[in-house]
Parts: C-alpha cells; structure tokens; sequence
C-alpha cells in the first residue's frame, strides 16, 4: 500500500474536514516530494457521467450519477464522499456549477489545494439557505480564522448555480453566476506570504461538520449538530471547467520557499492531456454507420445465412422429431391393439368355457 494512500485513510479516519485539507508530502519540509502532474489545457467534465478514474481519484465514499448530475450524499455518520483531481493546475481558472446539499450541520465545499497546502475554498453550510463564504490560506496558515468571507446567493441549495474562481499570481477573483463577488490581491495576503501560489489539484466533496466528533468550533460554524435521521443530504454538481494557465508535463518545487517563482516546469506532453485528448468511445449506431456499403452487405450476408441455417436445423429437428413421434405413435397403437385383441381372445374363451359348462349341467 502507498504512502499517498495510507496517509489519505488516516485523514479520513482522523475527521472528513481533514480528510480533503491533506497532503502527503510537504515540499516547504522535504526536497524529495515527487513532481506534481500537469493538467496543461482546458477541460469541461459533465458529470451526468461516470469520471474518468485515470484523471480523478474517489478519496471517500461514493458518487451516484442521475441525470442533473453527481450526487455527493451523506446518509449516516462518517459518510463523506469526496473526489479529488489526479492533475495540477499553476494559475487557472474552475468554474462548477452545482446545487450545495441542505441540513444543519453538513457542509458542501469546493477546494483548490496544493502540496504546500496553499488553499482557495467555497463553502456552504446545510443550515445558511441564502449565503456561501470563500476563503483562502497559505502554507497551512491557520493561526487566524479571519480570512473568510460571506456572500449573499439565492436558494443554493434548490437551484444550480455558477462559482468561479479565476487564480493568477497577481489576484484571485471569486464569481457567482458570472458576477464578481470577491477579489485577494497578492499583496493583501500577509504582502505576499498567505497568497496561494503554488500547484492545487480541485477537491470537491460534503462532510458533516456538525457531527459531534468534531471539535466544538467546527460544530458551531457548521451550524449545529448533524440531525442523520433526517437525511439523506445530497450535494449535486451538474459539470466543471478547469483551465490551466501553465503548460507542460510536471510541475516541481525548485525550493523550500513555497513561491511561485521556485516553481519549475517541466515540458513534455502531460499524461492527464493525453487521456483526455482520447475520443470517447462510440455508441454502436455511430460505429455502424461509419462502416463502409460492402462491410454492411458482408454483414446482412453472414446474419442471413446464418438465420437460414438456423432455419434449416430447426425444420430438421422439427421433422426428425415429428417422424420420430410417429414411429412411436405406431409402435404403441401395435402394441395397443394386440393387447386389445388378446383381451377379447380371453373373453370369447372364457365366455365359451362359461357356455359349456352351463349346457353340461
């Protein structure tokens, strides 16, 4: 088992907020942290559709996908179902439109976080029907809880709306619906120190922040405990768009610094591009219909002469096994009548026996 993997189950068992706020190596602390993998391009994901699992990764629970989209539900206690990107992206812009899951206690979140824990968020709390807060940290900052913001949005958890967040080395700007709700210069960030700029993959996912495990702070900004037996809370994200703004294959620390600048790129086609550069497979309508007339005919040839000699054996059969049941038919009225032939034989002498001896006396 990896190391990525096991320090990911004891995140989840430790508590679900956790469990998406991880990273398995801290390159302000090592220098040997693998190279993060590029997503070097634009994509849009709809997610009426099962995600790749080359591209995405299910750190917890589990989707169910209908038809207005995936469903990150919360059923029982400990559920948390979160999915977190295989790729990174270096400045970049992800737009999700969604519908935040209802219930005092639960808490949607959308996250962008790298190896260094430089994190941009968008929350929503089950128990707020008229609000969503953003918020930011930087290396892991936590020693204030002063960064966040609250802002007005109408019925997020009935209706689907569009969050934004558009992240350069210079500003972060957050939209709802296409309108800009907030913006982070560089230098508002402790001048620089707090602002997150290096690598993030995209982290979506729901966890009861209200569940009593929790510590009181969390429950309390949650909004209160977590009432499971009035579930299940469903959070339903209907597509993404993710554009990264660097290009190429890797990105690497160049240095403890957690700068921007210290970020190496390295060139190469990304492996996550490629994936998704692969054509989706073909329904079979499409496959048929791009088949040459003669494969078509060869096809038609081979079902009809196939049908035909179905056709032929079954008559066989029918035949074999209709000459068969005459012949048995045959064999049992011979058998039938000889039987009925002795028994008036049997008759006829007993008959006459009866006669004579009636005559005697």
């Amino acid at each position: 088992m990896s190391l990525l993997l096991v320090l990911g189950l004891l995140a989840a068992l430790v508590s679900p907020a956790v469990a998406q706020t991880w990273t398995a190596c801290n390159p302000l602390n090592r220098t040997d942290c693998p190279r993060d993998p590029a997503l070097s391009t634009g994509y849009t994901w709809n997610f009426t559709n099962k995600l790749n699992d080359v591209v995405w990764n299910t750190t917890a629970g589990t989707l169910k996908y209908g038809s207005e989209g995936a469903e990150f539900t919360i059923a029982k206690k400990l559920e948390s179902p979160t999915i977190q990107s295989k790729f990174y992206i270096f400045f970049g812009i992800l737009e999700i439109h969604m519908k935040a899951a209802p219930g005092k206690g639960i808490v949607s979140s959308i996250v962008l976080q790298s190896d260094d824990l430089d994190e941009v968020d968008w929350e929503w709390v089950g128990g707020d029907t008229t609000h969503v807060q953003t918020n930011y940290f930087g290396k892991g900052n936590t020693t204030t809880y002063d960064r966040g913001a609250i802002h007005e949005v109408n019925s997020p958890m009935d209706t689907f709306h569009n969050y934004t967040v558009h992240w350069t080395a210079a500003k972060i700007d957050w939209y709802i619906d296409g309108n800009l709700t907030r913006t982070l210069y560089y230098g508002d960030a402790v001048d620089g120190k707090n602002y997150p700029q290096t690598p993030m993959t995209v982290r979506l996912g729901i966890w009861p922040g209200g569940d009593p495990g929790n510590s009181k702070g969390t429950v309390e900004w949650a909004g209160g405990p977590v009432d499971y037996a009035a579930g299940p809370y469903s959070m339903v994200v209907k597509q993404m768009k993710v554009t990264d703004f660097s290009s190429g294959k890797e990105y690497e620390y160049g240095d403890k610094s957690g700068s921007w600048q210290s970020i190496n790129i390295i060139n190469g086609t990304s492996p996550i591009a490629a994936e998704l550069a692969k054509p989706p497979p073909k329904p079979l309508s499409q496959k048929w219909a791009e088949l040459p007339n003669t494969a078509k005919i060869a096809v038609y040839s081979s079902v009809g002469g196939v049908a035909l000699l179905a056709l032929s054996v079954l008559a066989f059969c029918c035949i074999k096994q209709r000459r068969a049941g005459r012949k048995e038919f045959n064999i049992e009225n011979s058998k039938f009548t000889t039987e009925q032939n002795n028994v008036l034989a049997m008759q006829s002498q007993w008959r006459n026996k009866s006669y004579q001896e009636v005559r005697s006396t």
